[in-house]
């Protein structure tokens, strides 16, 4: 088990994920305490950008797009294609682990063409629902 808790920001959007995340990442098992600690300060980093830039009321919300948007946003940062999949790889592993998910994630190659097409309303919405989980 994670020993995190939430250290309210002011920042209502930020704190409302964050709250939910911690309750995820009390349950998440897989792999050693300390590469999970990592893990979780990685997936904070995306969720503070998340919080800014959409404002998603849910962590189950989060969508393909949110992600693609994400590492168009490193990329304006500078950040290595290493340090990209890095970032993709923790974002997936605690994305797996939201039970109550709406969107699936999709591979690594699509992300990065939703990242360079993210104007395109059109791809977005069919990367969307192409990945939306059914019955839910």
């Amino acid at each position: 088990m994670l020993r995190v808790d939430w250290k309210e920001t002011g920042q209502p959007v930020l704190d409302r994920l964050g709250r939910q995340f911690v309750s995820v990442a009390k349950s998440a098992r897989g792999g050693s305490y300390a590469r999970r600690q990592v893990k979780y300060n990685t997936y904070l980093i995306f969720l503070t950008f998340l919080a800014e830039r959409f404002g998603p009321k849910d962590l189950r919300n989060i969508q393909p797009r949110h992600v693609a948007a994400f590492i168009r946003h490193l990329c304006d940062q500078g950040r290595s294609g290493k340090r990209m999949l890095d970032y993709l790889s923790v974002i997936r592993w605690w994305h797996e682990r939201i039970p109550w998910r709406k969107y699936e994630l999709p591979e690594n190659k699509i992300i990065f063409e939703l990242e360079v097409k993210l104007d395109d309303k059109e791809y977005g919405e069919s990367i969307k629902n192409r990945y939306r989980r059914k019955g839910l």
